[in-house]
C-alpha cells in the first residue's frame, strides 16, 4: 500500500522506494522464517521457534528504510488511524506506553504459541500490532510482515503460490478492516480478550486460496 504520510519524502520517489523496501521485507520474512526453522529449530515440544520483539523491529525496518528518521524504532509521540473519509477509527495507547504494551504482546503470543494454531497466532499478531500501533508509520504492512512470518513458523515451511496471504489481504481490504474493528470493539468491551474469530476466518479463507495457487 502506497502512503503520503512519510518523514523524509513523499510522492512519486517515496512510492518507488515503497516498492524497493517491499521486496526487501519479504526477503526479511524470508531469512527470519528460514533461520527460524532451520538453524533454531522446533523446541523440545516440538513447536517452531517464535519470532521476537528484534525481529519485529527488522521487519519495520526492513519496510520504511529512507522514509523514516528512525526504522525500526518505536514512535515518541501520539498517532491515531482514520479511514477513508479522514474519521479517527482507533486512537492507540500513549507512546509512552508503548514498551510495556510490547512487552504485553510478546507475553500473550508466547503463550498462544504454545496452545494455539497457525491461524490462531496469525489473526492475534495481525491485530496487536495495528492496535498497540508501536511505529510512527508503516505499522500496517510490518503487522501483515509479522503474522505471515508466525503463519509460515506455525505451518513449517513458507508456502509456494502465486496469491499469498500478505497480498490478499489489502486487495479485501474492507473485510481485513471489520475483522479489525469487531476485535478493536470487543476488546474495548473486555479488555484482554478481543474477538478474534472473523479475523482468524479472514485469514483461513486467504491461505485456502493460497494453497489453491500452488502450482501443481
Amino acid at each position: 500500500m502506497l502512503d503520503d504520510n512519510w518523514e523524509t519524502v513523499n510522492g512519486p520517489v517515496a512510492h518507488r522506494i515503497e516498492v524497493l523496501n517491499a521486496t526487501n521485507q519479504i526477503n526479511v520474512l524470508e531469512g527470519l522464517v528460514t533461520f527460524l526453522l532451520v538453524h533454531r529449530g522446533p523446541t523440545a515440544d516440538g513447536v517452531a521457534a517464535m519470532p521476537d520483539e528484534a525481529s519485529l523491529k527488522q521487519l519495520h525496518r526492513s519496510g520504511t528504510m529512507f522514509l523514516l528518521a528512525s526504522p525500526g524504532e518505536y514512535r515518541n509521540h501520539e498517532v491515531h488511524v482514520g479511514d477513508a473519509e479522514g474519521n479517527v477509527r482507533h486512537k492507540p495507547p500513549p507512546w509512552q506506553f508503548i514498551p510495556g504494551q510490547m512487552q504485553l504482546f510478546f507475553r500473550h503470543l508466547s503463550s498462544l504459541w504454545a496452545s494455539g494454531d497457525a491461524l490462531d497466532v496469525a489473526a492475534y499478531t495481525l491485530w496487536g500490532i495495528n492496535w498497540v500501533h508501536p511505529f510512527r508509520n508503516g505499522n500496517g504492512r510490518t503487522a501483515r510482515a509479522f503474522s505471515y512470518a508466525c503463519l509460515s513458523l506455525k505451518i513449517g515451511a513458507i508456502l509456494p503460490g502465486t496469491t499469498t496471504v500478505i497480498d490478499q489481504i489489502m486487495a479485501n481490504r474492507p473485510r481485513y478492516e471489520d475483522a479489525l474493528l469487531k476485535a478493536d470493539e470487543s476488546f474495548k468491551a473486555a479488555p484482554h480478550i478481543p474477538d478474534l474469530a472473523p479475523m482468524k476466518a479472514f485469514l483461513d479463507e486467504l491461505l485456502q486460496i493460497q494453497i489453491a495457487s500452488i502450482p501443481e
